[in-house]
């Protein structure tokens, strides 16, 4: 385990450039470090082969790459870049004038152009032209070499060797540059969903109670509004009783502790049945989707029950309060404004009447 630490932390060492971003050296190291091993299981297997030549290229192709892994630290991102496109592109070349196209050639021009486009950041016409470029040598030897028989023969089995462990390398390589490159941004995009998705909570948030608030309100209103034709709803506007009275008595902490404790009789109470939100001030919102009025006074009677049992304290004096509710059936024949307005009335006419009654 600390091995693996002390090797993260060598991957991931920033270079001697500044402003400069470390990712891309961070993959070419990682890339490094898998040629590196691949060339050394090659030395050792044509070694037990017999295949001196193919041995020693294999080993000097590993010490490019381990040259590449040391001047990551020391050179600029594009130079490591190049110099790894380059060796790469030799070690393609080669193996197809060397074992011919059962190499697995035909990986290597996407292994370079993947590489390119991560390497460098917009310029699409040079990742465009390098690409044609690329395509344009691979198409040449093909041309060259496609029908030539390879100039070393490694036999049946070793034939098969090269050609399913340079498939193999190189496919691995694709993997791990488009996973560092493509993980960081899935990464991102799911932060900043998250990032908006807490920014619209926010936005559609009463601070205070934690309830919606009156923009999302309207929202849900309107939201239904364009379905009234398939379902009803019924909407109630209630109002603390006093509350000004509480204000000046208590101050407006204690008045803030009210607010908190009806919002919680209110969500508590329309759980699965309702939409609740702080309409303004000591006014709330609620919603009644697929309720006809009298199930929706129903509901309210239990909030009214609860709301009577509900004490906020303020040193040793218990303060109670109450609501009164005016509660309307939509009307979809009614302007939206219309049907809120109809709710308000009702709520003043309560109020008019003595408080702590529902209207309907």
């Amino acid at each position: 385990m600390k091995g693996m630490n002390n090797l993260r932390q060598l991957l991931n060492k920033e270079t001697i450039h500044e402003n400069e971003s470390k990712k891309m050296p961070v993959l070419i190291r990682k890339l490094c470090l898998v040629l590196i091993a691949y060339f050394a299981c090659n030395v050792l297997a044509l070694a037990i082969m017999g295949q001196v030549v193919a041995m020693a290229g294999n080993f000097v192709f590993g010490l490019l790459y381990f040259v590449i892994l040391i001047q990551s630290y020391r050179v600029h991102k594009l130079t490591t870049v190049w110099s790894f496109i380059l060796i790469t592109a030799i070690w393609g070349f080669t193996m197809l004038c060397l074992f011919g196209f059962n190499s697995s050639f035909q990986v290597f021009p996407a292994f370079l152009i993947i590489i390119f486009f991560f390497a460098i950041n917009e310029h699409f016409a040079a990742k465009v032209i390098f690409s044609v470029i690329l395509f344009g040598i691979y198409m040449f030897m093909f041309n060259l070499f496609g029908d030539t028989d390879p100039f070393l023969d490694p036999g049946m089995a070793g034939q098969k060797y090269i050609r399913d462990a340079t498939m193999f390398v190189v496919l691995l390589c694709i993997c791990i540059s488009v996973y560092t490159f493509s993980n960081e941004s899935q990464s991102l995009e799911g932060k900043l969903i998250e990032y908006n998705k807490k920014l619209k909570e926010k936005a559609n948030t009463d601070p205070l109670t934690g309830l919606n608030n009156r923009g999302m309100a309207m929202e849900y209103l309107e939201d239904f509004a364009r379905k009234a034709d398939e379902m009803i709803c019924s909407i109630c506007i209630c109002d603390i009783d006093h509350f000004k009275r509480v204000n000046d008595s208590y101050g407006h902490d204690i008045g803030d502790l009210v607010l908190k404790a009806v919002a919680r009789v209110l969500m508590n109470c329309t759980v699965d049945k309702g939409f609740v939100a702080r309409w303004g001030g000591e006014e709330f919102f609620i919603a009644f989707p697929n309720m006809n009025g009298d199930d929706a006074v129903s509901v309210l009677y239990t909030i009214q029950s609860e709301l009577r049992k509900t004490v906020v304290m303020s040193g040793d004096q218990k303060i109670r309060v109450t609501l009164t509710y005016g509660l309307t059936e939509y009307d979809k024949n009614m302007p939206l404004n219309q049907n809120i307005k109809d709710a308000d009335n009702k709520l003043y006419m309560g109020k008019e009447q003595g408080r702590d009654r529902i209207m309907y």
